[in-house]
């Protein structure tokens, strides 16, 4: 990906596609399993390659997902982080607009998608403003197949106005920040 920066993110996806995912997927005959490959490769590279994550830019302004080498600067007080784990309700939206409802309830994180699909996470408060998500199961596209059950993430809170949360969590050297919305 390196070699081709230059180059706008279409041309990009498109010379990452035909010079190695297309490659490999011919290896499997069957179209249901190339696609179930595809959907593989496509959400590990989101998960695992930040770069890649790049190329995909939010596609609604309602999304507040973003990407930075630096570390967010914190302003928020031991109360305003309290007050996240004392609500049950939240949404936030992903970076294509839909809206994900969150509950958090006898220490599980469920989060339910625009498509009438869900995500299970064991939920667990690290320390004043960290909590921890632990993947438990998923029928979503892109959530099953972005992580295995136990995988863990870790998320900071960074700031808090009006219910509305500021959140980050770091993947290697970059940070993804987003907003969670009390309901």
């Amino acid at each position: 990906m390196i070699q081709n920066k230059n180059l706008n993110n279409e041309i990009r996806v498109n010379t990452i596609n035909n010079a190695h995912i297309t490659p490999y997927l011919s290896k499997f005959k069957d179209s249901i399993i190339q696609k179930k490959v595809f959907e593989q490769i496509f959400f590990r590279l989101h998960k695992n390659c930040n770069e890649f994550v790049a190329l995909f830019p939010n596609e609604s302004t309602k999304s507040s997902w973003s990407m930075q080498t630096e570390k967010p600067i914190e302003n928020i007080s031991r109360e305003q982080c309290n007050s996240f784990e004392k609500a049950a309700q939240y949404y936030y939206y992903e970076n294509d607009g839909n809206k994900v409802e969150v509950t958090i309830n006898d220490n599980l994180w469920i989060e339910k998608f625009s498509d009438d699909t869900f995500s299970k996470l064991h939920f667990k408060q690290k320390s004043n403003c960290e909590f921890e998500l632990e993947f438990i199961e998923s029928n979503n596209l892109s959530r099953k197949n972005l992580s295995l059950k136990g995988d863990k993430y870790l998320y900071r809170i960074y700031n808090e106005a009006e219910g509305v949360y500021s959140v980050y969590m770091k993947n290697k050297e970059t940070y993804y920040t987003f907003k969670i919305m009390r309901q």
